[in-house]
């Protein structure tokens, strides 16, 4: 019987040998291809770095993190590989660690990385391990700046609608804090003038403004928030735009809204269309981050309007899910399973998480919406990429190193489980965690990441 079986097995392998890719990824492959989605600052760093350590370790060092894992069982897990996929950047790791190591929190994203983490198993099974003796997981991730993503649903609208829009948006709290210098240099600003390059700038320099005070201030809905990173490749000093009055936005013929018209144009056709056409089509799961701590170091005004950001980025990818034959044979993507996500859970107590968890399911209740005439699974977790901070000598404390070097203990009053039980401008005060020297084993005792990847396994 084995002689039969090594027999089948090595005809198997010239077969796989000369060419036959797809045998190879329906038999020996089990491929997961994950879009990691989250606003700025929801983590994707850490977490990534997390994840790729806590992987390595568990891989090569045999060393036991993610204990729910159970679907890449410690046991049989041969080595694990790490590569870019085709066309795009590799994720900066070693950076990563370098400034973990400098006791400074990894860079924020700031262009796509794509790239492929693959696992080897042993086969188990009497027959297969035969025919078939290695099994390989493998994780495509595809890593978006968060300001790209608040873009897209731009994608919809004319100019004049999104400007209307944006402006109705700068018009109610928390935005109209930060928009008043914007809103007071657009009323002195005469638009009756003929658009020059300076001029143009002079606007655009000055909406740029506005919209790097909301995001310091927490505000999630910013557009284009392409126009704050580098990494957009998108000329936005000769090509930009920003809203204009509707008494602007109206008069087809004024020449500034010809010209922003046109730049909005440009953005739509040369960056946002190819950005969503190349790379937001590619994920059948999808884990969205949320960073629940920003808004609630503000207030209730950044938590709801938090909720509405993810309402309309649920409109951004493609949700559905295909059938076996549809995604293996034909190729076909869409996203059939999401896992909302509270990142940096760690800067709470235990006894505060059933609130956080029931504070994020309701923070995503609009966005669940949308699923509700498709076929989608999805589920809430709480995840820490790194466990920063100390159990306190209470239920409701904890302790931390702060940015002062100081090790020092806190006390937490209750996190409201829903918007509806939060004061209009009650907040509650982020700890400002130091980087831990000993990060590694923080890293390798994180929460919530193996209960994660498990439900994307299963």
């Amino acid at each position: 019987m084995k002689n039969i079986l090594r027999t089948v097995s090595e005809q198997f392998g010239s077969l796989l040998d000369s060419g036959a890719n797809k045998l190879d990824d329906w038999f020996i492959k089990d491929v997961h291809k994950i879009a990691i989605t989250g606003l700025s600052r929801s983590g994707k760093s850490m977490l990534f770095t997390s994840l790729m350590t806590t992987l390595k370790y568990r891989s090569e060092e045999n060393y036991n993190c993610l204990p729910l894992l159970k679907s890449l069982p410690i046991e049989f897990v041969e080595g694990m590989k790490l590569d870019a996929i085709e066309s795009y950047e590799l994720f900066p790791i070693k950076d990563h660690i370098q400034s973990l190591e400098n006791q400074r929190w990894p860079k924020p994203t700031e262009q796509l990385y794509g790239f492929r983490l693959t696992i080897r198993l042993k086969e188990t099974g009497s027959i297969k391990k035969y025919l078939l003796p290695h099994k390989e997981i493998v994780f495509e991730f595809l890593d978006y700046p968060g300001e790209w993503i608040t873009d897209m649903p731009m994608l919809n609208k004319t100019f004049s609608q999104w400007s209307d829009s944006a402006w109705a948006q700068q018009m109610t709290e928390p935005q109209s804090y930060y928009a008043q210098e914007w809103h007071h240099f657009t009323r002195a600003f005469n638009f009756d003038l003929v658009p020059d390059d300076d001029s143009i700038a002079c606007v655009v320099n000055e909406y740029r403004h506005y919209l790097k005070k909301s995001k310091a201030g927490g505000i999630s809905l910013l557009q284009p928030g392409s126009f704050l990173i580098s990494g957009s490749g998108f000329d936005w000093e000769h090509h930009g735009f920003a809203p204009l009055p509707t008494k602007v936005t109206s008069d087809l013929s004024n020449p500034w809204n010809k010209v922003f018209s046109n730049n909005y144009q440009l953005f739509l056709n040369q960056w946002l269309k190819p950005l969503k056409e190349n790379s937001f089509k590619e994920s059948d799961k999808q884990i969205i981050l949320i960073d629940l701590f920003e808004g609630l170091n503000h207030s209730k005004l950044h938590l709801q309007q938090l909720k509405e950001t993810l309402s309309n980025l649920s409109e951004t990818f493609v949700y559905g899910n295909p059938s076996w034959f549809s995604k293996t044979v034909l190729r076909n993507t869409a996203i059939g399973k999401v896992a909302f996500v509270a990142t940096k859970s760690d800067l709470i107590p235990e006894s505060q998480k059933p609130q956080l968890l029931s504070l994020l399911q309701d923070i995503t209740e609009g966005a669940r919406a949308k699923f509700e005439e498709k076929d989608i699974e999805f589920d809430h977790f709480l995840v820490s990429a790194i466990q920063a901070t100390d159990s306190g000598l209470s239920k409701n404390s904890l302790r931390y190193t702060n940015l002062q070097d100081e090790y020092i203990e806190v006390e937490f009053e209750d996190i409201p489980t829903s918007l509806k039980s939060m004061n209009r401008d009650e907040n509650f005060p982020v700890l400002p965690v130091k980087v831990p020297k000993d990060f590694l084993p923080r890293i390798l005792n994180g929460r919530g990441m193996d209960r994660l990847f498990q439900y994307l396994l299963e």
